[in-house]
């Protein structure tokens, strides 16, 4: 039998935001599947408001440590708040008690990941790796107004796709119908040059092996990769 998620996650609000008189972005219609927690349409929109409320703290308040930040989202009365800061601070390897910058993108991405983790607990024992990627943290800060961050050449799926299929139409050069695969001619000295760039993709064993079907996947990988980009909203 499959254990029952835990409240936050089936409310998509895993930092488990009450409600109250404000209405948030992503708010689900109809709210009445939890009578004290609000309940949004995505997990998205969810980590959104909690990352919102991290840097309330700091601009309304002016909240800067961990441990204030946590005491006011879990009060001492109604929590074991000294263990829930521990526990963050193991997390993001944040001192409770150092001054921190919730306006700060990486600060307060690893915070909600932290809190995330704590009020909804282990994840592998529902069966799961992580409550959610980075995918998801990333569209949720760009949602709460931080900038996107910009993906690596190197570990982009579009450069990897790009570069396979160069490799793979560069490497024909050695059976002499390069452009029968890409109807563009492909010079002995690009060798050279697409076997460096596509050698931590596939490792230098591998090259050997690149034929057409390495540029038929290579193309069909960034083609997908750029539409999958598109359909997530990702830069």
């Amino acid at each position: 039998m499959t254990k029952k998620l835990p409240r936050g996650i089936r409310n998509n609000n895993p930092g488990n935001v009450e409600r109250g008189r404000d209405r948030w972005l992503g708010m689900s219609a109809d709210q009445s599947a939890d009578s004290r927690f609000l309940v949004f349409d995505t997990p998205e929109a969810g980590i959104r408001a909690l990352m919102r409320i991290l840097i309330n703290y700091q601009e309304r308040y002016g909240i800067k440590t961990m441990r204030e930040a946590i005491n006011r989202w879990a009060p001492p009365a109604e929590n074991n708040s000294s263990a829930y800061v521990q526990h963050v601070s193991r997390l993001t390897g944040f001192d409770p008690d150092e001054s921190l910058d919730f306006l700060d993108r990486e600060i307060n991405v690893a915070l909600a990941r932290a809190i995330v983790r704590h009020e909804n607990g282990e994840p592998t024992v529902y069966g799961r790796k992580e409550w959610y990627g980075e995918d998801v943290f990333e569209r949720a800060a760009v949602m709460a107004g931080f900038e996107p961050t910009v993906k690596p050449l190197v570990k982009s799926r579009t450069v990897a796709g790009a570069v396979i299929a160069a490799a793979g139409a560069a490497v024909g050069v050695a059976t002499g119908a390069p452009e029968a695969v890409t109807g563009i001619p492909i010079t002995p000295e690009d060798v050279t040059v697409v076997a460096g760039a596509v050698a931590p993709f596939l490792g230098a064993s591998a090259l050997q092996y690149l034929s057409p079907i390495a540029t038929i996947f290579g193309v069909a990988l960034t083609i997908y990769a750029r539409w999958d980009d598109a359909r997530r909203k990702l830069r």
